[in-house]
């Protein structure tokens, strides 16, 4: 349970008959380090030659019903590990750069489904040190759909990395990219796919994961000439690339965290128009959402929210922590935290706690 905020996401019994929740478990509970070495090991194994088998069922099966989130953190970074560490050998190191879309307009219109110069791309990526100088990669220029990473398999994956052939002509399959529907006010987030060869022995021909550097507000300014659209304005906020699939996870929530920050900047600035005062409030509800409101007392027609899905690895404490951060940026005193979790629906409507709510003055808040 996070102290701030409890935890709704409700999982299943152990499934005994899955190899890799049985694995998992035994890496957890294991408290000997050799031993714990040796039991990660066993469990890479286990996805290493389901994976070359061209059989994703048992991983799928295992992160659908892990029984809980350190199950499904260990089972996750195993089969990232499994695809990215080939060994000793030359291969394909297939990677994706998120970029979150801040976006707004008057009606309709839609952003290019790619960059008009994916060189220059390539070129600043290079210049800052992400891509090695040297290395042999190739990005594509399409924005890529998050469903379509999704539709990515583990085992593609560790077939692509290790299929030079097929790797070095860039991802073996065709990625389309996805123009971007932009209505009104929105957040989207696509991605630019790379494949870079790492030699026999040699260093990661690109920098994955960690923070981001001096290249990010340059390729900010890049992205947004690129993708310049009439009658659209737009805000391109790249992350740092990595793995494939962990790169789609990580897009998905940083598109979450900026839609809590646009949802929030929104309603402050109209209630502040009126001059009325603001609680902003989460709470935790029983279908795996955070939900998120700010409104005004003995107001029931200002108000607005928010609602957060949570993904497999999303940590509750981490997001009430950004949402007190940035109440605390935006100059909002009143902000509280519901203890209980919440109902889903009230008469057959999504429920959402404001200030006018009972479960908004009850003991049970921060």
């Amino acid at each position: 349970m996070s102290m701030l905020l409890p935890d709704p996401r409700l999982y299943p019994r152990v499934d005994p008959d899955n190899l890799l929740i049985r694995l998992a478990m035994a890496l957890l509970t294991e408290r000997e380090a050799g031993r714990a070495l040796t039991r990660a090991e066993a469990l890479k194994d286990a996805i290493a030659s389901q994976l070359a088998a061209d059989d994703d069922s048992v991983l799928n099966a295992a992160l659908r019903h892990a029984p809980s989130q350190e199950v499904y953190k260990a089972v996750w970074q195993a089969a990232l590990d499994v695809v990215g560490q080939v060994g000793n050998e030359r291969h394909a190191v297939i990677f994706a750069l998120p970029v979150v879309l801040v976006a707004g307009c008057k009606g309709r219109a839609e952003l290019p489904e790619r960059l008009s110069d994916v060189d220059a791309l390539s070129q600043l990526l290079r210049q800052h040190g992400v891509i090695d100088v040297q290395a042999e990669c190739f990005i594509s220029g399409k924005l890529v759909h998050p469903d379509t990473l999704e539709g990515l398999s583990f085992s593609q994956l560790y077939r692509y990395s290790r299929n030079l052939a097929d790797a070095g002509r860039g991802l073996p399959v065709e990625l389309p990219g996805d123009p971007a529907p932009v209505k009104d006010d929105c957040v989207l987030v696509r991605y630019l796919v790379g494949v870079a060869m790492r030699e026999a022995n040699g260093e990661m021909p690109v920098k994955l994961g960690g923070s981001m550097g001096a290249w990010g507000m340059p390729l900010m300014q890049l992205l947004g000439e690129q993708l310049k659209t009439a009658n659209v304005t737009l805000f391109p906020i790249p992350r740092v690339p990595n793995w494939l699939r962990e790169a789609h996870r990580q897009g998905q929530a940083a598109r979450q965290e900026v839609n809590l920050q646009v949802f929030a900047s929104n309603i402050i600035r109209k209630l502040r128009e009126y001059s009325l005062p603001i609680t902003a409030i989460a709470a935790a509800h029983d279908n795996g959402e955070l939900r998120f409101t700010i409104s005004t007392p003995g107001d029931d027609k200002n108000w607005a929210a928010h609602a957060w899905p949570l993904a497999p690895l999303d940590s509750v404490e981490r997001i009430a922590e950004e949402f007190i951060g940035l109440m605390r940026e935006c100059q909002v005193e009143d902000v509280r935290l519901v203890k209980e979790v919440q109902t889903d629906r009230e008469h057959g409507i999504p429920f959402f706690v404001t200030v006018n709510d009972p479960a908004a003055q009850s003991h049970g808040l921060h």
